[in-house]
């Protein structure tokens, strides 16, 4: 079928389905939708009159409260109940409080108070009309009785209950509130009841835009059968009158009387005529565009799309491509041919462009991850069966991402191209510089005979990489990790040669960057074990691997142990007993130093515990790291440990290190809030770290720790302690405490107590022991005054 005639049916059909669509819509959703909007004012109007009902309920309630609640009332109902008969209708707080004006102001037509029997001790109602007081009916004492039958008892001043009530003259609504004094704590002894007639005229009113109009009925049982179980329900349409229905209970929860809301349709009448005048209007308009449509298609499309056919059809029979289409206008039709022009014309080019660009990186043209490997595996079969030796290197490029960061990946691109540039310069004819992705390179240096000529080639490499980048008026300094594998001694696989020197790269990053290191099997087992210790390390606590050895610190003017320090023991179940130096590290790299840290302050306070039970009083040094001082909890979970195990804060003194006061005001804030709490800070390791002496001042710490290195440094000649005086004396000037670590012969021990170090502690006084070996050690009462 051609093109033509589907336009032609195509118009024809989508004429005929959107005047199909049209009257569907304006008759079967527009109208109804119409009606749908009548119905909801007409609800709508029901809703306020019900709002009305209510609002009026709720008024009286408020207004019964100012009366039922004042002590008056309740001296008043409680006399009652004690005198042999009620108070007289003119008693002063009646004729004070229930008078002709209270009626008025609180448009009452009823009052009365009731003793907790249902009994009027007072009751009266309102002619409006006659602004006259009338006593109670014989109906109303009768409603009282049965409202004290059927309704449950107030037991509070906060009890109430409001509804309405059927009477001979009509509706009344009506209030219930419980006469408990302004106190409200006094026991309720009576109710206080106030009702309103409910006047056709009031519920008119609650509408005032003249075209709904309300109707309050009693409830019948014909109009509880039209309703059919339903809270509210539409009676059918009469003429252009719609109206709603709803059953309101009386005061008894049975139905009481019926509001009935009726308004005309207007929404829907006026809509029915604009819906007629449209749909007129949308048929003629209809067709006259889809007779417009159909000429200006055929003329100006499929005539120009049968002229640019023949072109095509001529072109491919000739299989000459440089026969061009001759552009005959300048419509969309001409873009066509001439993107067909070009688009011959550029056939091979992109052809040719596309293989090229398959092999090679798109931002430093360099050869990508595939032709790299393409030609590893060559050089590699080359090599094979001859003595040459083939080199790899891996290279990352040290802190690139900020670069990024800070400047933006444009400054990112021209690094990565000057230094693509740069390692191109720096190797050999047949040596192949790649780029696998990111800023990160590989170079393959093939033949080379021996390690001086790859010492050379990497030394070329790393001069290139040194030398500063200029890019956009700013100057830039770049280091790299290096890592090498060489074939055949580190493998004869090309996945496996990347992945060797790819470690090795690892462990430069890992050890300060910067630096070049060949693969070893060693250096594989060392990662190896550092995964396996930090998986072991999430679960060393809960297997029990951990153990607290403590060593003792001595007091160097009494000479006497008044504190340890606690040093965390780990036993892996693979590697068997594991140094701190090393796994401490490990935890604090992968996180789980926090739960470590956590299972150690939990053992030691255990261990405070048992040593006070035997009669120890021993302070115990911790060691918190910067995670767990950042980490929220930490004071809530030592004071949670101190109340469980009953200890003072002076039996634990928390040991930081240099490094983690340089984190700034966060730990600041979390040591001045543990100190705050009774615990001392004691700075471990002075003087090998990187804090200056301003930090002893703004920090809150009450020891210092000199390191290991120091004293082991002293000797017994002039000037051999002169670095340890001044820190003690700079410490004893700032207020603090001075405990000196490491001591390991007695030369230094008395070196040391000569100086005025106040506490001493060292394999001398004793190596670290377990928590059962404290007591045997201090009983043994060691000399050290150079008696062993």
């Amino acid at each position: 079928m051609k093109l033509r005639k589907k336009m032609i049916i195509f118009t024809c059909v989508v004429a005929l389905v959107t005047l199909g669509i049209n009257y569907l819509l304006l008759h079967l959703i527009m109208l109804n939708r119409f009606e749908k909007l009548d119905e909801a004012a007409l609800k709508h109007s029901l809703d306020d009159a019900l709002t009305s009902y209510q609002e009026e309920l709720l008024d009286m309630r408020t207004g019964m409260l100012n009366y039922s609640l004042r002590d008056e009332t309740y001296r008043f109902v409680e006399a009652s109940r004690s005198a042999d008969r009620p108070p007289a209708a003119d008693d002063g707080f009646i004729r004070s409080t229930f008078n002709r004006a209270t009626f008025e102001v609180n448009h009452l037509d009823m009052m009365a108070l009731l003793d907790k029997s249902g009994q009027p001790l007072y009751g009266g109602t309102y002619d409006t009309a006659r602004r006259s007081m009338s006593p109670l009916t014989p109906e109303l004492y009768t409603l009282f009785k049965l409202m004290n039958s059927r309704l449950p008892a107030f037991s509070s001043a906060n009890d109430s209950q409001t509804g309405i009530v059927l009477l001979d003259r009509g509706p009344m609504l009506i209030t219930l509130t419980p006469i408990a004094g302004s106190s409200t704590d006094k026991p309720v002894i009576g109710t206080a009841v106030a009702g309103r007639m409910l006047q056709q005229e009031e519920a008119t009113h609650v509408r005032e835009d003249g075209t709904a109009s309300i109707q309050i009925t009693r409830a019948t049982s014909e109009m509880l059968a039209q309703s059919g179980g339903k809270d509210r329900w539409m009676s059918p349409v009469s003429g252009s009158m719609m109206s709603v229905h709803t059953v309101v209970n009386d005061l008894f929860g049975n139905p009481g009387v019926v509001f009935t809301v009726k308004q005309p349709r207007q929404i829907y009448e006026s809509g029915q005529e604009s819906v007629y005048s449209f749909r007129l209007v949308f048929f003629t308009v209809t067709i006259l565009s889809c007779i417009g449509s159909m000429l200006f298609v055929n003329r100006s499309i499929l005539g120009r799309m049968s002229s640019l056919i023949k072109n095509i059809r001529a072109i491919g029979s000739s299989k000459d491509l440089s026969i061009r289409i001759i552009s005959t206008g300048r419509d969309e039709f001409s873009d066509v041919e001439h993107e067909f022009n070009r688009m011959i014309n550029s056939l091979e080019q992109a052809q040719e462009e596309l293989q090229q660009q398959s092999m090679l990186d798109p931002l430093t043209q360099l050869p990508n991850r595939s032709l790299f490997f393409a030609k590893l595996n060559a050089a590699i079969g080359a090599a094979k069966g001859s003595n040459r030796q083939i080199a790899l290197v891996f290279i990352d490029l040290d802190h690139f991402k900020t670069v990024n960061d800070t400047l933006g990946h444009d400054f990112g691109d021209a690094m990565l191209q000057e230094i693509a540039f740069r390692l191109t310069q720096a190797v050999g004819t047949h040596d192949v510089v790649s780029r696998l992705g990111g800023d990160e390179f590989t170079i393959l240096l093939s033949d080379i005979p021996d390690s001086a000529a790859i010492s050379a080639r990497l030394s070329s490499i790393q001069d290139a990489l040194s030398m500063p980048h200029q890019i956009q008026g700013h100057l830039f300094y770049c280091t790299a990790s290096i890592g090498i594998s060489i074939y055949p001694q580190n493998g004869d696989d090309a996945d496996y040669l990347v992945k060797q020197a790819d470690l090795a790269m690892l462990h430069v990053k890992g050890t300060g960057r910067n630096n070049i290191f060949q693969y070893s099997e060693d250096l594989e087992e060392s990662i190896r074990r550092k995964k396996v210790l930090s998986q072991q390390l999430l679960s060393a606590a809960a297997n029990a691997e951990f153990e607290v050895h403590y060593q003792p610190i001595l007091n160097a003017e009494r000479l006497q142990v008044h504190k340890v320090e606690a040093l965390l023991r780990w036993t892996s179940p693979i590697y068997g007993p594991v140094s701190p130096a090393e796994f401490i590290p490990l935890a604090e790299t992968s996180g789980s130093i926090v739960s470590i840290g956590g299972w150690v302050l939990r053992q030691v306070c255990a261990d405070m515990r048992r040593f006070r039970e035997s009669g120890l009083f021993l302070t115990a040094a911790v060691n918190i790291s910067a995670l767990q001082l950042m980490q929220p909890g930490l004071l809530e979970l030592l004071l949670k440990l101190l109340h469980e195990y009953e200890l003072p804060p002076s039996s634990l003194e928390l040991e930081i290190t240099e490094s983690v006061l340089v984190n700034g005001d966060s730990i600041l804030e979390s040591l001045q809030q543990l100190r705050a709490h009774g615990f001392r800070i004691s700075l471990d390791d002075f003087g090998t770290g990187f804090s200056s002496l301003s930090y002893l001042r703004r920090f809150p710490v009450d020891v210092i720790k000199i390191d290991r290195s120091f004293v082991s440094e002293m000797t017994p000649h002039p000037q051999g302690d002169m670095l340890v005086k001044a820190i003690i004396e700079l410490s004893h000037n700032l207020g603090l405490s001075v405990v000196s670590e490491g001591i390991e012969l007695q030369e230094q021990f008395d070196m040391l107590r000569s100086l005025g170090s106040d506490e001493l502690q060292g394999f001398y006084i004793s190596k670290p022991v377990r928590a059962g070996e404290i007591r045997s050690f201090l009983s043994r009462k060691k000399s050290f005054l150079g008696e062993k």
